[in-house]
């Protein structure tokens, strides 16, 4: 849309300088202009063809354009031809030269000269200079059409210009200053800061909307959760208890809950969606509990079976794909003869339909995009939601994603757990790593090998196919080795893990795919084949399938370490199992940008706002969204048309029944 068009903006801006005699030229990375005319074309012969070169003059010195691919430009740019020339130069035995260079014909004071250029993202088919011209015409054409949306009040608190000003401004900048590629610009500012403003509000009046809707409260006791915790062989945690304690209040308070469980690796949240579901359950509604792979819904599925089925509650697993067991299940839970549905986005498509859902539970919620868990809160008129994640989630990443949840946090580790041990070798001392491996499995433990491929590419990283045939015949002969990973048939990845379970495979060989949710007590050494591949965030995730039984266990980490950057990385996994401090680290060392892919997290995709760049705005503007909240909360009389815009803008975040 001509929308669209408005706001994309540049991603950088060159400055082309002030137009200087050759003779004062600096030479360098900088970019530098001059200005002259066409003194001649001359004709080098090389083993690849002939190079044009043409030599141009201000009368105070010469430059030579060496045109590499460029010959055409002999027609372009013939003798006598006046031309602003813009680009890096070095100073040879011949004098001044450019080989990375543009230019405008015409002169100085005749040509519309730009000294700041604008660089955009580019498509195929799309050259700069064409782009330029459709992004111009529409500033020309459509830019009076755009209305002002802060108040008038905002903008002089915070010394922003006019958003008609500020979109220009970034389309065609007037003066040079390094805030422009620092996206610290005044125009960069007001756009930055209306954009998170009026996602926090509507966040926030999403917040105050739900706050108002009354639903049925489940009773502060259940006599089944208390069966439940009877059958378990361990007992709560203070945190697991706090954390429960929590949810229960929401839900006996007959207000929707919207709360989102934080816990590091291993620190027991499924238990406490468990005990949530049953309250549930009890109260006489269903609940869907939603995972992001195939294999962690049927773990899932195991082990709620194995744990419920005594207490009579019916639970069942819901896969993708179409045959007459399906249709059967869907038919059951239509008819509400399902309590507890586990599955994958398999749970959003049309065809499954609740009789009356209670509670929805989003595990692992930042693999899932927005829209996906909207349609999941569509399959009942107002259900509860727990969401739970084990990924660390900076503050002011939190303050985005989660603006409209009440966050608890499980900071305790079941008991008797112990501390990972964590080493990190070269990949030249592989074998040190599996002869650990194999004493391991002597002694009766089981162990994981974790790769970045399935199988063999152009890169040069250890795949699963070939790791499986090094231990099969060589390292751990003797032993029964697998192989797992997401293109496997589901039946064969469930019999596998099954098998696993059961101790009848002693060493696994996966890609990332066991990253969530596997739970293996007797599973207590892992080797990580290129951890270096592997994100901070990652490797602790996948480090976290181990240590869950009562003895200790071992993670060791083959790596590539060329670069200080692999070697600090490494350094942190070995320090700390501290998933929190972990995260800190990752965010420092990585930088804001690759720290989350900020889609996979399903965070609105805003135009030019960076939750994990601009933190200090993101503040400032949901600070503002609260007072502007507190002194008008239905954005009436002057907040008008921020009320409009949010509807036009995140309208989807207050009506789909979003989470944030």
């Amino acid at each position: 849309t001509v929308e669209d068009l408005l706001y994309f903006f540049p991603r950088a801006y060159r400055d082309r300088g002030q137009v200087k005699p050759i003779r004062k030229l600096t030479g360098g990375k900088s970019m530098e202009t001059v200005q002259g005319k066409v003194i001649a074309h001359k004709h080098q012969y090389t083993r690849k063809g002939v190079l044009l070169k043409i030599v141009v003059s201000d009368g105070t010195g010469t430059v030579t354009l060496v045109c590499f691919n460029r010959n055409y430009l002999a027609q372009v740019l013939r003798r006598g031809t006046p031309l602003l020339l813009w680009g890096t130069f070095q100073r040879s035995a011949q004098g001044w030269e450019t080989a990375n260079f543009d230019f405008q014909v015409g002169e100085h004071q005749s040509t519309s000269f730009e000294r700041i250029v604008p660089v955009y993202s580019l498509t195929e088919g799309l050259n700069p200079k064409r782009l330029r011209s459709i992004v111009l015409g529409a500033l020309d054409q459509f830019l009076p059409l755009v209305e002002e949306v802060l108040p008038l009040t905002i903008r002089e608190k915070y010394g922003f210009p006019a958003k008609k000003e500020a979109i220009r401004e970034l389309h065609c900048p007037t003066t040079w200053e390094e805030d422009l590629n620092r996206r610290r610009s005044r125009a960069h500012l007001a756009l930055i800061f209306e954009e998170f403003l009026l996602f926090a509000l509507s966040l926030k009046m999403r917040r105050l909307r739900m706050d108002t809707v009354r639903v049925k409260p489940c009773p502060v006791r259940s006599a089944l959760v208390e069966r439940f915790l009877e059958t378990l062989p361990f007992a709560l945690t203070t945190a697991q208890r706090r954390v429960y304690e929590e949810i229960v209040g929401d839900l006996a308070s007959g207000r929707v809950m919207n709360r989102l469980v934080q816990g590091d690796v291993g620190s027991g949240k499924t238990i406490v969606a468990l005990l949530s579901a049953l309250h549930v359950i009890d109260s006489g509604r269903q609940v869907a509990f939603m995972v992001p792979t195939e294999i962690l819904a049927e773990q899932h599925y195991l082990r709620s079976r194995d744990l419920l089925s005594s207490l009579g509650v019916r639970v069942h697993l819901l896969k993708g794909g179409v045959n007459k067991e399906k249709k059967m299940l869907l038919e059951k839970i239509a008819q509400g003869e399902v309590d507890l549905v586990i599955g994958t986005h398999a749970l959003i498509e049309e065809k499954v339909v609740f009789k009356d859902l209670g509670l929805v539970i989003v595990d692992e919620q930042h693999r899932f995009g927005v829209i996906q868990r909207a349609r999941l809160k569509e399959k009942a008129t107002i259900p509860h939601t727990l969401v739970m994640t084990a990924t660390p989630i900076p503050r002011t990443l939190a303050l985005t994603l989660y603006g409209d949840l009440d966050i608890s946090i499980i900071d305790e580790k079941p008991a008797g757990r112990k501390p990972i041990e964590t080493l990190c070798f070269s990949l030249q001392e592989r074998f040190k790593a599996y002869q650990r491996l194999r004493k391991k499995v002597e002694e009766g433990r089981q162990g994981y090998v974790v790769c970045p491929a399935i199988e063999e590419s152009e890169e040069e990283i250890s795949n699963v196919k070939e790791i499986l045939e090094l231990l099969r015949s060589k390292w751990m002969a003797g032993f029964q080795v697998e192989m797992i990973h997401g293109r496997l048939p589901s039946r064969e990845k469930e019999e596998i893990m099954r098998r696993f379970e059961r101790g009848e495979i002693q060493v696994l060989v996966a890609t990332s795919v066991i990253e969530v949710g596997i739970d293996v007590p007797n599973a207590s050494v892992m080797v990580i084949e290129n951890a270096e591949r592997f994100g901070l965030a990652q490797l602790h995730q996948l480090r976290g399938r181990i240590g869950r039984g009562p003895r200790e266990s071992l993670c060791i980490l083959l790596a590539s370490l060329n670069g200080e950057d692999v070697r600090q990385r490494m350094q942190v996994m070995v320090s700390t199992n501290d998933g929190f401090r972990i995260a800190e680290e990752d965010l420092r060392l990585r930088g804001p940008g690759e720290f989350y892919g900020v889609r996979q997290h399903g965070v609105p995709e805003f135009r030019l706002a960076n939750p994990l760049e601009d933190w200090s705005i993101l503040e400032k503007a949901h600070n503002e969204a609260e007072f502007i909240l507190r002194k008008d909360p239905s954005l009436g009389n002057e907040y008008v048309t921020l009320r409009k815009a949010i509807e036009q803008r995140f309208g989807r975040y207050l009506f789909l029944g979003e989470i944030g």
